[in-house]
């Protein structure tokens, strides 16, 4: 009876036909209040429409039905028959030529479109370009990549490869692709192991704690100029004595050929010093520490005298409170062209290059050395 009501009331025939569609209204509306009910009904219902019709598109582009009759045909493929519009829903039927999409490979209409605009003017080098760059800068990826080997033969495997060829899925690429990338890397691995009986090979042992304390233990390969990554273990669980490190060693040795093996290079700690002469007199091998650990445990020994650890320790104050205070942070890069080089909490020799990155920003910082709570650049 309500609704019958409010329909009499109506003195345009349009305004009865259009409140066919909409729900009965509230309470105590009056006659103004009724027609900005029925408008906003009324938008409502344009909009839910127009964002149906931009899903059906895309999902029509993705699946390259808009190729093959638009989106009506898409919609009546999937959906069935599309509704007609109603005379309550007093809005324009969208333009179906929804511009194209910045991916060149939602529709076949899109990609068409979007290459022949890169490509205008005969601008072939630069609009390739610019396809390339437009991947580099929307998915984040470094621009350093473009000089990788393996993006130079994907850019001239899809010359080659010409029109009408889909680029591979996620699914295929974490699967089917990375089997053949293992089965690849092990066939040259494979032709390598003939070396290492013909001219013997170095065994090197790196371990790696991380910030959330995992240790890893890394072993490779080296034979005439070539490294082969071998193993990793993970030894967070597991006391790393002279015992443990021995005996994964050990298993190394054997898998690589005992009579294969002629030096070890590992670090210079006592665990694994003890370890590699054990080493050295089980199998005919030589067993030298690393260079690299060595030079940072000598710089470990230097930072240990006592004037030393004073312009290390002042050196530190300085760039934590740089670092700490925004205001002064963004004055330093402004001045001195850059930032400073931080020391790092493993490799002492950082603290040294963190000290020269500071006397080559000497004239910039001093001037706010008043500022530093007493902290003095001289």
């Amino acid at each position: 009876m309500l609704r019958g009501g409010i329909l009499e009331s109506q003195s345009d025939d349009t305004d009865k036909d259009d409140d066919e569609d909409i729900l009965m209204y509230p309470a105590n509306l009056d006659a103004q209040e009724r027609r900005n009910y029925k408008k906003a009904y009324h938008a409502s219902k344009a909009s839910e429409w127009e964002e149906e019709q931009k899903r059906q598109f895309q999902s029509d582009a993705r699946f390259g039905s808009s190729g093959a009759g638009g989106l009506g045909s898409g919609r009546s493929k999937n959906k069935g028959p599309m509704p007609p519009l109603k005379r309550s829903q007093s809005v324009r039927v969208p333009d179906t030529h929804t511009p194209p999409l910045p991916s060149l490979y939602k529709s076949s209409q899109s990609k068409q479109r979007t290459i022949k605009d890169a490509f205008s003017k005969g601008k072939i080098k630069e609009g390739s370009g610019r396809l390339v760059a437009k991947f580099f800068i929307h998915e984040n990826v470094p621009p350093e990549k473009a000089t990788s080997h393996h993006f130079k033969n994907m850019i001239a495997g899809a010359q080659s490869s010409g029109t009408g060829v889909n680029p591979p899925s996620p699914y295929e690429i974490r699967t089917k692709y990375l089997d053949m990338e293992v089965e690849e890397m092990n066939k040259y691995v494979a032709q390598i192991k003939p070396m290492w009986k013909t001219y013997g090979c170095t065994i090197m042992c790196d371990g790696w704690t991380g910030p959330t304390k995992l240790s890893i233990i890394n072993f490779m390969v080296y034979c005439k100029g070539k490294t082969v990554f071998l193993k990793s273990v993970d030894a967070s669980d597991k006391i790393k004595d002279h015992k443990y490190i021995y005996t994964l060693m050990r298993n190394v040795v054997q898998s690589t050929g005992s009579k294969n093996v002629v030096q070890l290079v590992i670090d210079n700690g006592s665990n694994y010093k003890k370890a590699g002469q054990l080493l050295m007199e089980k199998y005919n091998l030589y067993w030298t520490p690393c260079a690299a650990h060595c030079i940072d445990l000598i710089f470990e020994r230097i930072a240990d005298k006592k004037g030393v650890k004073e312009v290390i320790t002042e050196g530190r104050m300085i760039t934590n409170f740089i670092y700490n205070h925004s205001w002064l942070l963004a004055q330093m890069r402004a001045c001195c062209g850059g930032d400073i080089v931080r020391p790092g909490a493993t490799r002492f020799a950082t603290n040294y290059i963190a000290l020269d990155s500071l006397l080559k920003k000497k004239a910039g910082l001093k001037p706010y050395s008043p500022l530093m709570n007493g902290i003095n650049i001289h």
